[in-house]
Order: structure tokens, then C-alpha cells, then sequence
């Protein structure tokens, strides 16, 4: 343990030394008063974070991030000086109980950066501030609690692997899907011919529901 609390101190020490630091999350509501997540797809909480940095940072070139089961983006700002700046952006799935103890699923973002450069508002808020303002947009954030990681719909090659700059950012094309209606419908024939339980049908139907 000491050992650990040692490697933990020297890096934030070196931080320290080397630049600032910044972090902020959608999660904690502004006022403080409790957590929310919002009910969006996988595609359209991907496709946020990616304009984002389209909007803000549109020079600049956005790599893939996957940390242990949670995916997002980074983009370096960097000067002829050596200057630097780092922004990253987790867009993570969750599952919270509402006011009434529903099961919500839905996604938050984590932001992390630094560096070098001066730590102004825009750099270090900037990215949050406009995922936030399309969040509200929405209209889909669900105060919760008890929240914890929940699973990504696919398999992230819809938005992971393309190596871009944020100003030519174009999600890789996705087949039709089908609508709501057609997988309530698909899923209720799947429990009828008992293919899944009644217990899996209730949870899946919940969580295409929870979509809507």
C-alpha cells in the first residue's frame, strides 16, 4: 500500500510540475443536488462527444481512448513552443433508479485534461460545456441514484478505429436498424416461441423502453 501511495504521489507531484490539470463529468447536476444520466443511444452519445470537438477543436486530430471497458476520444493541443494540452472525453453507459426505483439506462461523460498551456475557461470547461448544452437539449436527463456502469450497444467499430481530424469528422455509415416497434414486437415473439424467459423479456423490454 505504501508502495502504491508513493507511485500516486509522484505522479501527481510530477503533474504538478510539468502543467495543470482539469477535470469535470455530466453526471454531478450543476447545482450540485444529486446524479443524472441521460436516456440517448449509444449513437447519439458517441455523436456528441465527436462534435464536440468538431466545434471546439476543429484543427485538431482525435484518437480512440478505451480504458479497461470504457471508450471515448482524446485530441492533443500542442504548440511550436512545446506547449501542450491534452483532452479527454469517456462516454459511459449507466444504469440508475429513478424517483419511482425504475431501472434508467442511459450515459454520462467524463472529462480529464491537461498540460501546459494556461488553463482557460474554454480549455477547461469548454468540451463539458457543450456536450452539456446538447444533453439539456435532449430533453432525456433522469435524476438517479445507485448509479453504476452499465454495457455499450455494439461493439464501438461505428466510432472507434477511424483515425480523424475533428473538422472531417464522419461517423462510419450504419445499416438501417429496425424501429422500436419492430423490437418489441421481434422480443415478444422471442418470449412467446420461449426462446428467452419471461424474466430476460421484461428486462430487455425495459431497456428498449427506456430508449423511446
Amino acid at each position: 500500500m505504501a508502495f502504491l501511495l508513493g507511485i500516486v504521489s509522484s505522479a501527481f507531484f510530477a503533474l504538478l510540475v510539468s502543467g495543470c490539470a482539469s477535470t469535470g463529468t455530466t453526471l454531478v447536476r450543476p447545482d450540485g443536488e444529486g446524479q443524472v444520466i441521460y436516456r440517448i443511444s449509444e449513437e447519439e452519445a458517441f455523436t456528441i462527444a465527436l462534435d464536440a470537438y468538431a466545434a471546439l477543436y476543429p484543427n485538431k486530430s482525435v484518437d480512440d481512448v478505451v480504458e479497461n471497458r470504457r471508450r471515448g476520444y482524446n485530441a492533443d493541443e500542442r504548440s511550436w513552443a512545446g506547449d501542450w494540452w491534452h483532452h479527454r472525453i469517456l462516454v459511459i453507459p449507466a444504469i440508475g433508479s429513478d424517483a419511482g426505483a425504475n431501472e434508467v439506462h442511459g450515459y454520462w461523460y467524463d472529462y480529464s485534461g491537461g498540460g501546459t498551456f494556461a488553463p482557460t475557461n474554454k480549455r477547461t470547461t469548454g468540451l463539458l460545456q457543450f456536450i452539456r448544452a446538447r444533453l439539456d437539449a435532449t430533453g432525456k436527463g433522469v435524476v438517479v441514484t445507485n448509479v453504476r456502469d452499465g454495457q455499450y450497444e455494439t461493439d464501438g467499430r461505428a466510432y472507434l478505429g477511424l483515425k480523424r481530424d475533428a473538422r472531417d469528422i464522419k461517423l462510419a455509415p450504419r445499416p438501417a436498424t429496425p424501429s422500436n416497434t419492430d423490437r418489441l414486437n421481434e422480443l415478444k415473439a422471442m418470449r412467446d416461441k420461449g426462446l428467452i424467459s419471461e424474466e430476460e423479456y421484461q428486462v430487455k423490454r425495459r431497456q428498449i423502453l427506456d430508449r423511446m
